[in-house]
């Protein structure tokens, strides 16, 4: 089968980075080069990953007539999307300058809880560079004895009372200025991790068209789990190039899906939703006075007060956002990232443990995404998360993580909230699609223990 990365080298942004006179095929050349090398640490390389419907998963979950579309991470490198994105900073270094200002000896850096940092290990055996990763105290071990076992040197940060922020990703920031290279998920310090994750996208698109027999493809909704944000925003960037191609006929409405312990995304999105409205803007729905009371009621609630049902209604009064208005609000964005993205001050907890992110690094393109699009943010229970979980294993064959069943909690989240009015509900006939990101390791917590013991936990 033909490697992820070859059918796709010409859309990478890492191709812009082969020098002038090279040859024609540096970029395929590389991404071969580089497969190959992946394969002989983790048994295979980079393979298009399922895209399918799941219907028996979406009568379970209450929108029986839609159609859910399920893209499973499970089988790919090192049992997770975060390899994609790894891959992806790996090229960048073989074709541009070989991981930092030519300092090809320095040791990789990352900061994770898990996937991540197990998915950069097998990357940075298979390029043969050494690597610091640098873990919360409760990371996985069976995640941490495989990364020490391909060589990698695991650093494990404690939270220290009154330091805002993920201890890891400090400890990461501390090596870097040391003199490590960025090898990392967050976008913030190594752009070319987007890069190598909107192949998921792509997967996804060329799917549907296979499906369809035809191209333009349509997808309607996409719920995506947000942790540090680089997968929503490769998976939204992503489409929104399929779009401009003309592979799909519109990037779907984007609900980002972040916990009750941890949202600090939901949070910005809220802020600048609300400072958006304005009562002339109001009448931009079937009914301006009855979304202008609801707006003038959700202006007046304390921080925290939002719940999905509101945010669902603020978004239909608002609806999609284009041209100017939309580069108004997202340069708000980045000329007062922090008014609106703040650590979150306590310490993050959640079932879904992978998207515990103190703050989400890489947010701005996701809520761009979900201005253009009409969609908004949901903040999944931790019910919901569970719920989530065990669906997944009860409907499908898929051997899921919580955190990569954590998309599908957003789906129930959204089916509980009644999605607000019955236009920001999920509609008959809409095609909608989850990511399961991740797979169960060793540790994780079993969806179907209750049934299997008999318990009513």
């Amino acid at each position: 089968m033909t490697s992820t990365f070859e059918s796709y080298a010409g859309r990478l942004e890492a191709s812009l980075l082969v020098p002038e006179g090279a040859a024609p095929d540096a970029v395929a050349t590389a991404v071969g080069e580089l497969d190959a090398a992946v394969a002989a640490v983790e048994g295979h390389g980079f393979e298009p990953t399922p895209f399918a419907p799941a219907p028996e998963l979406a009568e379970a979950a209450g929108i029986g007539d839609a159609e859910l579309w399920v893209k499973d991470e499970t089988g790919n490198v090192s049992g997770s999307h975060k390899a994609r994105h790894l891959f992806g900073v790996a090229l960048a270094h073989r074709l541009g300058d070989s991981g930092g200002d030519g300092r090809d000896a320095a040791p990789y850096a990352i900061a994770s809880c898990g996937n991540a940092a197990l998915a950069a290990a097998v990357v940075a055996r298979a390029v043969g560079r050494p690597i610091d990763v640098f873990v919360p105290t409760w990371a996985n071990e069976a995640v941490v004895d495989r990364i020490t076992g391909l060589g990698g040197r695991v650093v494990r940060c404690e939270r220290r009372p009154g330091v805002p922020g993920d201890p890891a990703h400090h400890a990461m920031l501390a090596a870097i200025e040391a003199g490590a290279v960025p090898f990392s998920c967050q976008g913030t310090e190594t752009p070319a991790t987007i890069d190598g994750g909107r192949t998921l996208a792509w997967e996804m698109v060329d799917a549907l068209i296979e499906h369809d027999g035809c191209a333009p493809a349509r997808l309607d909704r996409l719920f995506v789990q947000v942790g540090g944000g680089a997968l929503a925003t490769a998976a939204v960037t992503g489409l929104a190039a399929a779009a401009d191609r003309g592979d799909l006929a519109s990037v779907p409405v984007v609900h980002a899906v972040q916990p009750e312990g941890n949202h600090p995304l939901v949070r910005a999105w809220d802020t600048l939703a609300l400072e958006s409205l304005t009562p002339e803007r109001a009448p931009n729905t079937r009914d301006g006075s009855y979304f202008l009371d609801r707006i003038v009621r959700a202006q007046a609630m304390p921080e925290g007060a939002m719940d999905n049902g509101r945010r669902a209604a603020i978004a239909e009064s608002i609806g999609p956002i284009e041209g100017d208005r939309l580069r108004e609000l997202t340069d708000r964005l980045r000329q007062d990232p922090e008014r609106y993205m703040r650590a979150w001050e306590q310490a993050p907890v959640s079932y879904a443990s992978g998207i515990l992110d103190d703050i989400t690094y890489d947010w701005i393109d996701i809520v761009e995404a979900m201005l253009a699009t009409g969609g908004w943010p949901l903040v999944a229970s931790e019910d919901d998360f569970r719920r989530a979980h065990r669906l997944a294993h009860e409907h499908t064959a898929i051997d899921v993580c919580p955190t990569g069943a954590a998309g599908l909690g957003g789906l129930l989240a959204l089916t509980a909230a009644g999605g607000g009015s019955e236009a920001s509900a999920v509609s008959p006939g809409e095609r909608v699609a989850v990511l399961f990101t991740g797979r169960m390791r060793p540790g994780d917590p079993d969806p179907l223990e209750a049934e299997r013991t008999g318990s009513d936990t």
